[in-house]
Parts: C-alpha cells; sequence; structure tokens
C-alpha cells in the first residue's frame, strides 16, 4: 500500500486507472448476507433473467465500495476527513466474476483553510471494450500536508 495522499496530492492529480477487479460470485452472496441486502435481482439469477438481466446483478453500493477498497489496496489511501457528496450513475448491469477496470479523475479541487480541502472526482467503471457500466462523483473533504506537518509535530494551529 502506498503513503497517504492528501489533497495536495489529489488536486491536480492525473487520472489514476484501476483493474481489473472482478466481484466474485461468493463475494456477493457473503455481502448479501450480511448487508441484508437481498433483493431478487441480485440474490436471484431466475428472477433477473425475468427483468430482462442475464442473471442477478453487483448491488450499486457494492460497486462503490469495492473501487474504493481497490484504490487503498493498490494505490493508496488518502485522508478524508468526511464526505460532501455521493452520487452514481448506474448505466448497465454488473454481473458477478466480470472483470472490470475503473478511473478516478480529478474535476475540481478548492482549499477550505489551512487545514483542510475540498476534492471533487468523477469514477468511471467499465469492461475490457471500454463500455460504462456506472459513473460516480464524490466530493471529498481532505486533509492537507500543512496539517499533517503541524499534528505530527505537536503544533495546534
Amino acid at each position: 500500500m502506498g503513503a497517504v495522499k492528501y489533497w495536495e496530492d489529489l488536486a491536480h492529480a492525473p487520472v489514476r486507472r484501476f483493474g481489473p477487479v472482478v466481484f466474485g460470485s461468493a463475494l456477493l452472496d457473503q455481502l448479501l448476507d450480511l448487508m441484508g441486502e437481498k433483493h431478487p435481482v441480485h440474490d436471484s439469477d431466475d428472477f433477473a433473467r425475468g427483468t430482462d438481466r442475464r442473471r442477478r446483478i453487483v448491488p450499486g453500493g457494492f460497486i462503490h465500495s469495492i473501487t474504493s477498497g481497490w484504490v487503498v489496496q493498490h494505490g493508496s489511501p488518502a485522508a478524508v476527513v468526511g464526505m460532501r457528496r455521493l452520487g452514481w450513475d448506474f448505466v448497465r448491469p454488473l454481473y458477478p466474476d466480470t472483470p472490470f477496470w475503473f478511473t478516478t479523475a480529478t474535476d475540481r479541487a478548492e482549499e477550505i483553510d489551512d487545514r483542510i480541502g475540498l476534492v471533487e472526482t468523477t469514477r468511471r467503471v467499465f469492461d475490457e471494450n471500454d463500455r460504462t457500466y456506472a459513473i460516480g462523483r464524490m466530493s471529498v473533504v481532505l486533509l492537507r500536508h500543512a496539517a499533517q506537518r503541524n499534528a505530527a509535530t505537536g503544533r495546534v494551529q
């Protein structure tokens, strides 16, 4: 895992690409049991086929969670203080055991004060043929480097 990324690291960062990621059937079953999100389209192939899906689909919230976790595990965690906004558009269904990739792009960054800053990003989830599954837009508050340095030296601002 890489070093923690602060506001300054992400404010003008290039597009970051990750993958391939696979959301396996066993993981889907485990999370459906844990979270209780057993809507039939996620839990039953037969039901999903009746809705013009090939089989059950991965819930959108799980797509957000696994892509965020993938960034932390295979990239770097971010010094997130809080989330302001999160929204996803789900363009096509993501089926379990299907490889996918995703990018995260910084759209806008703004200093809030000398301790924190705001970063707005867009995450796009797609397949090997560049067909989009989902687009997520996030607005997060991140700690700035100066605040991290002052915390390490024990200085209070």
